[in-house]
């Protein structure tokens, strides 16, 4: 397994893949920033980061990290890979390192995204005064569901909630790649998860509860702020549905990897 994790990790950093995570963790925060440095009345800078980080990239946080590396082994279908790699190796064990690779790889964007914004703006930006906080008609906005991490320090805040925005990550590009497995269209296999997160947010806001959309999980930022509970009835949602796919895939091994790698 060391081999193949080793062999993987080749595959997976190549420049222009390190070049797209760059862009990724970069481009979306620093458009954001543009956009809400002006004309948004601020207090703290820990609101211009939810600004930063609620507006496009939570409208398309899965597709952010579902390109990253999750159609890796459709990839490799296509270019009959997989069918040179069965006589090689255990497939099972050639899939997990795949689907590791992808998790900690998408892992680690979604944190360094979040995270690398939320340093710039509260330890950075207020050296260079970039931003103008309202200082007359000081006011307590809270930040959503996250807020209470705030009591313990805002570096903590930070990292709890980088850390929450990448596992939610984790999910939807584990989900995809696990989609490839099980259909072979590609396309579709890719998108479902972001039509999922996309209909669902629609469904939860017509219904009145959108503390439970798919967006309030990682974006709490355009509610009122709800109990730390109610972030994780989505979550456990997509993780049931996400070992429900695993569990398919590994009940119909045969079927839909060995057939479909042929």
């Amino acid at each position: 397994m060391k081999q193949l994790l080793s062999v993987e990790w080749k595959k997976a950093l190549t420049l222009n893949r390190i070049l797209m995570c760059l862009a990724i963790i970069f481009i979306p925060t620093t458009v954001q920033f543009l956009y809400v440095k002006t004309g948004y009345q601020f207090y703290r800078p820990v609101e211009v980061h939810t600004e930063m980080i609620g507006g496009i990239i939570a409208l398309l946080f899965p597709i952010l990290f579902i390109i990253i590396y999750s159609n890796s082994y459709a990839s490799e279908i296509k270019d009959n890979f997989i069918t040179y790699m069965k006589s090689r190796t255990k497939l099972s064990n050639y899939l997990l390192a795949k689907g590791i690779v992808n998790a900690v790889l998408t892992f680690a964007v979604a944190f360094s995204m979040v995270f690398v914004s939320f340093v710039l703006i509260v330890y950075i930006e207020p050296l260079l005064n970039i931003v103008v906080y309202e200082t007359r008609d000081i006011r307590h906005v809270s930040v959503g569901t996250f807020e209470i991490f705030l009591s313990y320090g805002t570096l903590t805040y930070g990292l709890v909630y980088s850390f929450w925005v990448a596992v939610n990550a984790v999910l939807y590009s584990t989900a995809s790649y696990v989609l490839t497995i099980i259909i072979k269209n590609n396309f579709l296999a890719l998108s479902l998860p972001f039509l999922w997160y996309f209909v669902v947010n629609y469904a939860i806001a017509i219904l009145g509860f959108p503390q439970f959309s798919m967006s309030s999980t990682a974006f709490p930022f355009n509610i009122t702020q709800q109990p730390i509970w109610t972030i994780f009835v989505p979550f456990t949602t997509n993780i049931m549905i996400l070992f429900s796919l695993i569990f398919y895939v590994k009940t119909h091994f045969q079927e839909k990897v060995f057939e479909h790698a042929s």
